[in-house]
């Protein structure tokens, strides 16, 4: 490929000399990158309800009945006021299983970005001009003209 080319008079006095200039250009591969958003990514809670089965020990009163034998009793006669009996109240208690949840904190997790550099193979075609010197006649290097 040959570009417009221009004579320029040679510096100096008469001798006169035609230059002629050809600017030879090529392609260069430039390469770059460029960031593009590929996926949205968001962290979310979810509850999860397991179930547990937990063992409680859990207490309760009972009644006994001791008897002791008296020893040397004095007879109780049928006017005194010990045959009269009131009744004896006992209140029982027994323990019951109360439930509750209580929400705490137990893990923080934190999610992060970091960048992976991979290499990558880029391969791209680059045309670059050539000069050649044509004559009337012949070729630079002596080839014929068609």
């Amino acid at each position: 490929m040959t570009s417009r080319h221009a004579p320029r008079d040679a510096p100096g006095g008469d001798d006169r000399t035609d230059q002629f200039d050809v600017v030879r250009r090529e392609e260069r591969l430039v390469i770059g990158t460029e960031r593009h958003a590929i996926e949205r990514v968001r962290l979310e809670r979810v509850i999860v309800t397991e179930q547990r089965t937990i063992t409680v020990d859990v207490s309760h009163e009972e009644i006994r009945l001791v008897r002791e034998p008296i020893g040397g009793a004095v007879p109780v006669s049928a006017g005194t006021t010990d045959t009269v009996h009131e009744p004896i109240v006992v209140v029982l208690r027994e323990e019951q299983i109360t439930v509750s949840t209580a929400v705490v904190p137990v893990e923080r997790v934190t999610l992060t970005t970091h960048t992976v550099t991979e290499e990558h193979r880029v391969e791209a075609g680059l045309r670059r001009e050539e000069i050649d010197i044509v004559t009337s006649h012949r070729r630079a290097g002596g080839a014929p003209l068609p």
